[in-house]
């Protein structure tokens, strides 16, 4: 490697004495680095001295003998492989997290160990200022059969998943063990400041097997706390700025399809661009709320921003332009979830999985309404 060309963020991990390829052969001992090439290009990690029979490793192979993950018990990172010469490369598909350890573990039969390393970038931020902003379902009540939870952050964060630090306390300050699905997916937001938690729906949906055994992990009439560990890290690898707590209270369990007839449309006074105001009975899911509910005129769209409020019972779409006076629709995809998973026209306590449609093409319900013509002006 030619001085500067590239700089490599840890320390060689050398042979045995007694392996194959010692000092007398002369070739180089096998080393882990963390490589950041010069220009600002995405740091990468790369194993030098590697066997010469990783050259004709297939791409299965070579996962395995490289592994790179921010724990031993976490799922691998993602990432491509390759090789030249003696060198083995693995470049991850996101960045490295600057401030974020890895584990780097390279096996092989030629090896008389595993060569294991503790990589990473330097932080780009000394000082935790990352909070938990926001948590939905923000009603201070959820019920029993409460499905999903989102998280979200004053800035963004890390890629790993967080249920790790993430648990339900009931009100003698016990963890409820297995409250959360444990995912191999990361169900973030495209900026990474909003986080979705799936509560077991194995354990929330009656008469299989996971909620025969264990029971709902919330039980109405008492109260559970969320607790979010500090130890949750941003983009820049940094904890939170604070542990998170929040108390909730748990009532009955929701298994009502959604009904759109008992929902309250409010249309806008003419001209303007006041607010089309829909009313819910029940707190409905807010992540589905943003994309499923849409406003129509002649066939056509009508663009324009939308404010969720009341704890979650409250639509309020505001036009880009102003309103004019003619019929309207409100329009309302079938895949609109309540808190509980309920959707329009279906309970989430249906017989089987298996009968639940996954069809791409969602059914639209359309709610019309009309917005009246301003009065004419007064005549002198």
């Amino acid at each position: 490697m030619r001085p500067g060309a590239l700089h490599a963020v840890a320390a060689a991990i050398a042979f045995a004495a007694a392996a194959a390829c010692g000092p007398s052969s002369g070739t180089a001992p096998a080393a882990i680095n963390l490589v950041t090439p010069p220009g600002g290009g995405a740091a990468y990690i790369e194993v030098t001295g590697a066997p010469d029979s990783m050259r004709r490793a297939s791409p299965e192979d070579l996962a395995r003998a490289l592994r790179v993950s921010v724990d031993a018990d976490a799922p691998p990172v993602l990432g491509t492989y390759s090789v030249a010469g003696r060198s083995l490369r693995f470049t991850p598909l996101y960045p490295f997290d600057p401030g974020r350890r890895y584990r780097v573990v390279f096996t092989h039969d030629a090896l008389p160990a595993p060569l294991d390393a503790t990589v990473g970038l330097p932080a780009q931020h000394t000082t935790p200022s990352t909070v938990v902003a926001r948590v939905y379902p923000s009603g201070d009540v959820v019920p029993e059969n409460l499905l999903r939870m989102y998280i979200e952050f004053s800035g963004p964060m890390g890629r790993p998943s967080g249920i790790a630090h993430m648990k339900l306390v009931d009100e003698d300050g016990r963890e409820i063990e297995g409250a959360f699905l444990p995912l191999d997916y990361e169900f973030w937001s495209p900026d990474h400041t909003r986080f979705t938690a799936f509560l077991d729906p194995g354990r929330v949906k009656r008469g299989i097997l996971p909620n025969q055994k264990m029971g709902r992990a919330l039980t109405p009439g008492h109260a559970v706390t969320l607790a979010i560990s500090r130890e949750w890290r941003d983009e820049h690898g940094l904890p939170l700025k604070a542990d998170f707590t929040r108390v909730l209270r748990v009532g009955p369990a929701d298994t009502q399809p959604i009904d759109p007839a008992a929902w309250r449309i409010e249309p806008p006074p003419p001209g303007g661009r006041g607010g089309l105001v829909v009313r819910f009975p029940e707190a409905l899911d807010r992540g589905l709320l943003m994309r499923a509910l849409g406003v129509r005129r002649e066939h056509a769209a009508v663009d324009g921003e939308v404010v969720i409020g009341g704890g979650e019972t409250q639509w309020t779409f505001t036009p880009q332009a102003p309103w004019r006076a003619g019929a309207y629709q409100l329009i309302a995809l079938d895949i609109l979830e309540d808190v509980a998973g309920n959707q329009i026209g279906r309970a989430f306590e249906v017989d089987n999985f298996d009968t639940v449609d996954k069809s791409p093409n969602p059914t639209s319900i359309v709610m019309p309404f009309t917005i009246p013509a301003a009065p004419a002006a007064p005549t002198r």
